[in-house]
């Protein structure tokens, strides 16, 4: 990986929260598109989905075995190996956007990640998750492992302080 930066909250309105994160991947897009798209990849660092890779298609993602865990959402916008948008309706939670933007980046990748219209009270917490699902994917890229709960732990107090300064 050439750069790693810690996600940054954003206040979008009254109630709303985005959740922005730049990383360079040193992977080709259409390599980091696959890890993004592709079911099987996805299991590896964020959690079990279908995906009907379509504009208008469906894409759930389980992050356990409850019906609390399993986000669910419509693709918004697509343009591989590029951009991949989509609805992001999770339990008990107003719906949100995730907007996913790869751009070359000398031998590698730039992963642009926006997590649009949160709860101002979930912010810290999608700040430390998605923190935590990124690092996997490094992980996964180089054939290792992080575990997400750990990293989530150690990241949430960061995420939570940034949160009250908005």
């Amino acid at each position: 990986m050439l750069a790693q930066t810690f996600g940054h909250l954003q206040r979008e309105s009254e109630g709303r929260t985005t959740v922005h994160f730049e990383r360079v991947y040193d992977y080709r897009p259409d390599e980091l598109w696959a890890a993004l798209t592709e079911p099987e990849q996805l299991r590896g660092w964020l959690g079990e989905a279908e995906v009907d890779l379509r504009s208008g298609g469906k894409i759930v993602i389980r992050f356990g075995d409850t019906d609390e865990e399993i986000a669910a959402g419509m693709i918004r916008e697509l343009d591989p190996p590029r951009i991949l948008e989509y609805e992001w309706t999770f339990p008990v939670e107003t719906d949100s956007v995730l907007r996913l933007e790869l751009e070359p980046r000398g031998n590698g990748t730039l992963l642009i990640l926006d997590h649009r219209r949160l709860p101002a009270a979930a912010a810290a917490g999608y700040g430390a998750g998605w923190h935590a699902h990124l690092d996997r994917l490094e992980a996964l890229l180089e054939r290792g492992d992080v575990d997400w709960d750990e990293r989530f732990a150690a990241l949430l107090p960061s995420y939570n302080a940034a949160a009250e300064r908005l």
